[in-house]
């Protein structure tokens, strides 16, 4: 029976942090860049405190370099899982949350001049297309450094190879849909003169950055736990609870379901906010289209 004297131990469990645990940061992090976008939103809709804009921005994108280094330090400070367990993680992750949460933002802001009927703005297209082009390859040399860095190490030969060459759909999602159509090919799309010019085809570029950082997360995440641990370096772990054996994971219908809500929810904030906030740009034509 519960003691009410005492507090309850949930609310124990809720409001006492382990800060030696950062998932207890996390709380704090993600919070407080809740916190400082809504006050970015606010500064930049209300005239006021306009002129406060470039310090609060300069303030978010500054904590979300934090909060990005926290996720990454998630799996950088795993120890139990050869593939993760990198001090390279937090880096990584920073450069691929630029280039995803850029690539989404070129898409949807293309996708909400579309249905708005405004004019699509190529020239701040073209401008964004290339610094996430940048962005990309940012992405893709700490990739290649992370891995470049684990095969030096022994022990992390063989988790390389079956990731890389012999892990069946882990290498084929790795190479094929992060390195060759999330990578290169859109660093090629956006820096080439006959496509960069066309907003159309940035916003393509986008999209297979988008499906190509889900590829690498894919093939970080659960094929970095799809290898068997090793629970004694050097020696052969077997049982009948499946010790030693790479294991398979296919999604069911109530993650997909969650996954494919997140996206849906986080599109129904973004229709709702561009309908009754003032957020989108008033004029985004090029001086050409404007002067004439």
């Amino acid at each position: 029976m519960l003691d009410l004297g005492r507090p309850d131990r949930l609310t124990v469990a809720m409001t006492s942090y382990n800060f030696k645990s950062i998932f207890a940061w996390n709380i704090f992090l993600y919070t407080g860049f809740l916190v400082l976008v809504g006050a970015y939103l606010i500064v930049q809709m209300t005239k006021r405190w306009v002129g406060w804009t470039g310090t609060v921005g300069t303030a978010a994108f500054l904590w979300r370099l934090i909060l990005t280094t926290g996720t990454g330090s998630i799996f950088g400070w795993l120890v139990a899982r050869t593939a993760f367990n990198a001090a390279m993680m937090a880096p990584l992750f920073i450069a691929m949350s630029l280039s995803l949460g850029l690539a989404i933002y070129i898409t949807t802001r293309i996708l909400l001049d579309i249905g708005c009927e405004r004019a699509l703005g190529g020239e701040l297209v073209q401008r964004l297309a290339k610094l996430l082009g940048i962005f990309v390859a940012t992405t893709l040399y700490f990739t290649i450094l992370l891995h470049v860095t684990n095969i030096y190490s022994a022990a992390r030969i063989d988790v390389e190879r079956f990731l890389l060459i012999d892990g069946g759909i882990y290498p084929l999602m790795f190479w094929g849909g992060y390195v060759v159509l999330g990578s290169l090919v859109p660093i090629l799309m956006v820096y080439s003169p006959s496509i960069n010019q066309r907003p159309l085809l940035i916003g393509i570029a986008s999209t297979l950055v988008v499906l190509g950082g889900l590829a690498a997360i894919y093939v970080i995440v659960i094929g970095g736990q799809a290898y068997p641990l090793q629970l004694f370096p050097g020696s052969v772990v077997s049982s009948s609870f499946g010790d030693g054996v790479v294991q398979h994971y296919f999604p069911t219908v109530p993650e997909l379901l969650l996954g494919l809500g997140g996206w849906g929810f986080a599109a129904l904030i973004t229709l709702i906010g561009v309908k009754l906030l003032p957020i989108l740009p008033i004029e985004d034509a090029p001086a050409g289209d404007a002067a004439g």
